[in-house]
């Protein structure tokens, strides 16, 4: 799968960090607390030579350089083992910013919104905020103190989610189907020092087709069933998230 492209991706210093150091980050780095709107005086998270993530605060910021100073050591990192993209098919009446905003938190790589048979449409995606999806991954990713960023694509037809690399590459692809039977298989346990790659589809109210649950198994996707449950589709996005990140182990004891 690819990996985030900056200013997403984690910001990096090549050199082992302490409560306490103060760093001079490069234009790169800069960039990406300008990306995140990281002003003076405001924390963010950054990762060190060791992979280790701290706290930092901005002491000073100019185009091409910025100045901080660490002052925590995070107990354990807040980016999941397991890069996860969620392909959403657009949701009516504005719930993308809630799910936007909960897949940040949920731990999520990158969002792929689609169009499908019962989805929203192009002509309203300006109705529904798409214009704002990006900044809900934005606010949500510096609320949770995660590293990096969930970028999020411009909407675009379901088949050609399966052109993308990101689909491509993927190890694991997973689309959530109320109507799987026996067929319907369980997330997967983590295989331990081994990074998931995932592609999580879930379709919009009303499902997805039948011709789009055939293309989905075409290309590899693995259905799922949440229980015997017909769920609102914020809701299937949100539990079937949380509970492949139970089950990866980034939000369970075994994290």
């Amino acid at each position: 799968m690819p990996e985030l492209r900056h200013p997403f991706a984690p910001i990096r210093v090549a050199k082992r960090l302490e409560v306490g150091t103060e760093i001079r980050l490069d234009a790169g780095a800069t960039k990406s607390l300008r990306f995140r709107e990281i002003n003076e005086k405001e924390a963010f998270t950054l990762c060190d030579a060791d992979g280790t993530y701290f706290r930092a605060s901005v002491l000073s910021v100019s185009p091409e350089r910025a100045l901080a100073t660490v002052y925590e050591r995070m107990a354990s990192s807040p980016e999941s083992d397991a890069r996860i993209t969620l392909v959403c098919a657009v949701l009516a009446r504005q719930r993308m910013l809630l799910v936007a905003q909960k897949a940040t938190e949920l731990g999520v790589t990158r969002i792929l919104p689609v169009f499908s048979a019962h989805s929203v449409g192009p002509a309203g995606l300006a109705h529904e905020k798409a214009h704002a999806w990006p900044g809900q991954t934005l606010r949500a990713a510096r609320q949770c103190r995660r590293a990096s960023v969930p970028e999020v694509r411009n909407a675009m037809p379901l088949e050609r989610v399966f052109e993308d690399p990101v689909w491509q590459d993927a190890t694991l692809r997973y689309t959530l189907d109320d109507r799987a039977g026996a067929e319907a298989e369980r997330f997967p346990a983590r295989e331990p020092g081994r990074p998931a790659e995932i592609v999580f589809a879930v379709g919009p109210e009303g499902g997805w087709s039948d011709a789009e649950r055939a293309l989905l198994q075409q290309h590899g996707a693995r259905p799922l069933r949440l229980g015997g449950r017909v769920l609102r589709a914020e809701t299937a996005v949100l539990v079937g998230l949380t509970v492949l990140q139970y089950e990866l182990g980034d939000l369970s004891s075994r994290s």
